[in-house]
């Protein structure tokens, strides 16, 4: 009974904090790591040793929560918006990754005297990003949706480029071979065998997946083909030697990409609500055993050398996002320079990271050294850098707080008028009594009344807003547009041909879209200095441009 004890009494813990943060600005992911660092503090120091858990374990991680994890986070990833982003998300997930590496291993060996193979294989472990608690802060204070893509996107294919890598460097430290010229040819070779052909698996699993769902219309099966996706791609690609980790994420794009033009309504609300839980009790569950895997009396103790390791990674990482922000430059895609500094800072480690310490061979050199510092880095990068993650969003001047607000005030606004119509609609039927849609009518004209009083009371930037909206609708009335020609080609209306011109068109509109909105943010960062006016201005203009253009298009 010990398993089933640790779980209900995680979950239990889990509701706690999940309740407790609703009354304090405190991340919830956060949160929970402080308190297992509590419950494990007390299990050290044999105060709570009747506190029952579970080995956090490289399997449990690999196989029982990141495949479910990665997929949520996939299938929820609007593919237009990553397809728009995909330069900077790809430099920084797959270069970013490997200088990273090698940067924080020349570091160590530098100022720590370890041997270039130990701090390698740190440094490929340790290049993982593990944002969840960041991008949670983005949707409170609203911050822009390119900047979330990205931060998003990077930390869904790094995870499986940082476990390719560091596949890779092991089995080099492992061996007696020297690090030299032909070493290196054939590490690079069996780097992308295994990165490609993971996304080939994913891709195959993805594409069968929603072939056997087109023929489907009922939830509880499409939800079940889902989770059988999640693990069995992972399971495939690993049984193949390629990366599980990357068919999870491809697989979970395409049945993302998708499922507007095979799943019914109802499927999609109810495998949205779905892998919504699951993502929420997978992320809920890994922190709060991640804090209690943590031994703080032996970091604390190791605490200098701890610090010098939570420099090197941070100066590595700024040092390539700063690069990839240089190339992307050149294609005139680049990110805004106060961007750089949300990027570099919200690149914390988690579950990745544990997961590539624990799995180390008992024999290898520097075993002990690498799982204490990858615990520290974890830890440091948690505490700091995500405590501190919506300070500096708020001084740079990319959240707009009122924004959660604003849509909820809105959203209920929407919902009030609906149902208002619909009253309006039973009545001119005669289905109703003329006094019963008389006394709900009032009680509904004055909730709409007081939603439209707080709108008018919210101190926030009505521009920002409008742009918001202004570019959500276009994208979703494209996407619309897009969903229509491929449903007359399925009811034999549209030829081949013409639906691929027209989906060109289409596309090209989303591709004109995605520059407008990068022109924006860069419009955005250029006057954050707090002139709201002037950018306000700004953000008319540019929407007058595209009205104007579209017109002529």
């Amino acid at each position: 009974m010990a398993v089933e004890s640790a779980i209900i009494i995680a979950l239990l813990v889990v509701v706690s904090v999940a309740v407790f943060v609703r009354r304090v600005n405190l991340p919830y992911t956060i949160a929970l790591v402080i308190m297992g660092l509590v419950l494990g503090s007390l299990r050290w120091f044999g105060i709570g040793s009747s506190i029952p858990t579970f080995d956090l374990t490289r399997e449990v991680i690999l196989f029982v929560f990141l495949p479910p994890l990665l997929f949520e986070a996939s299938f929820d990833l609007e593919f237009e918006s990553l397809r728009e982003n995909l330069s900077a998300v790809s430099l920084l997930a797959v270069p970013g990754v490997v200088i990273g590496a090698f940067l924080i291993a020349a570091m160590l060996n530098v100022t720590l005297g370890k041997t270039f193979e130990t701090a390698l294989v740190f440094g490929a472990l340790i290049a993982a990003t593990d944002p969840i608690s960041v991008l949670a802060i983005f949707k409170r204070l609203g911050a822009p949706q390119r900047l979330a893509t990205i931060v998003e996107g990077e930390s869904l294919f790094n995870d499986g480029v940082a476990i390719v890598l560091f596949t890779v460097v092991l089995e080099i430290a492992t061996t007696t071979n020297p690090i030299n010229s032909n070493t290196i040819a054939n590490a690079a070779v069996e780097f992308f065998k295994v990165a490609a052909g993971g996304g080939l698996v994913g891709l195959l699993c993805g594409l069968l997946a929603m072939v056997v769902m087109r023929r489907l219309d009922d939830h509880l099966i499409e939800i079940t083909i889902t989770t059988v996706v999640a693990f069995g791609s992972f399971l495939v690609a690993e049984e193949l030697h390629f990366s599980g980790v990357i068919a999870v994420v491809v697989a979970g794009l395409v049945m993302g990409r998708t499922r507007d033009t095979v799943m019914s309504p109802t499927t999609r609300v109810t495998l949205g609500s779905f892998w919504e839980y699951v993502g929420f009790l997978g992320n809920s569950m890994i922190f709060l055993l991640m804090g209690m895997r943590i031994a703080v009396p032996q970091l604390l103790h190791n605490l200098p050398a701890i610090a010098l390791v939570v420099v090197a990674v941070m100066v590595s990482r700024t040092a390539i996002v700063g690069l990839a922000n240089a190339a992307l430059r050149v294609i005139h895609e680049e990110m805004p320079w106060s961007w750089v500094s949300i990027v570099s800072w919200g690149g914390l480690r988690g579950a990745v990271a544990l997961a590539l310490a624990l799995s180390l061979p008992p024999g290898l050199a520097g075993r002990e050294w690498i799982q204490l510092m990858t615990f520290g880095v974890v830890l440091v990068s948690l505490l700091v850098q995500g405590m501190t993650m919506q300070t500096l969003l708020n001084w740079l001047g990319l959240g707009e707080p009122g924004q959660r607000e604003y849509e909820r005030h809105q959203a209920r606004l929407f919902a009030l008028n609906r149902a208002l119509s619909m009253l309006h609609s039973e009545q001119q039927r005669g289905s109703l009594l003329p006094g019963v849609v008389s006394d709900i009518r009032d009680e509904y004209e004055e909730a709409i009344s007081k939603e439209q009083e707080n709108l008018e009371s919210l101190e926030v930037k009505p521009g920002f807003f409008r742009r918001q909206q202004i570019r959500q609708t276009r994208r979703r009335a494209l996407l619309t547009q897009r969903a229509a020609l491929i449903e007359l080609r399925r009811q034999g209306q549209l030829s081949s041909e013409a639906m691929h011109d027209l989906l060109e068109e289409v596309d090209a509109e989303l591709v004109r879209l995605g520059e407008s909105d990068r022109d924006d943010d860069r419009d955005e960062d250029e006057t954050e200095d707090g002139h709201e006016e002037n950018e306000f201005e700004a953000g008319v203009s540019s929407e007058l441009r595209e009205e104007q253009a579209a017109r002529t298009d």
